[in-house]
């Protein structure tokens, strides 16, 4: 089931969607992950993808605001 989840990282609150279950370690990793590719810097209405890799599991990330869409691979 697809759920929205209300997520806090570093003091600042994100919205993740995601289909499968995913550990807090894992959101966090991709999270950072996001915040070093500069993925919030820009406040254009534009979404982006990225993929990002923990454990050996490669997800492909959208990020649209403060919305993190997650799907695993």
């Amino acid at each position: 089931m697809i759920e929205k989840i209300p997520f806090l990282h570093r003091k600042k609150m994100y919205n993740i969607i995601v289909k499968d279950d995913i550990s807090f370690d894992a959101l966090h990793h991709i999270i950072d992950v996001l915040i070093d590719q500069g993925a919030f810097v820009c406040e254009m209405e534009t979404s982006d993808l990225y993929t990002v890799v923990y454990e050996d599991v490669r997800y492909t990330v959208g990020v649209d605001g403060i919305d993190i869409m997650i799907a695993g691979a």
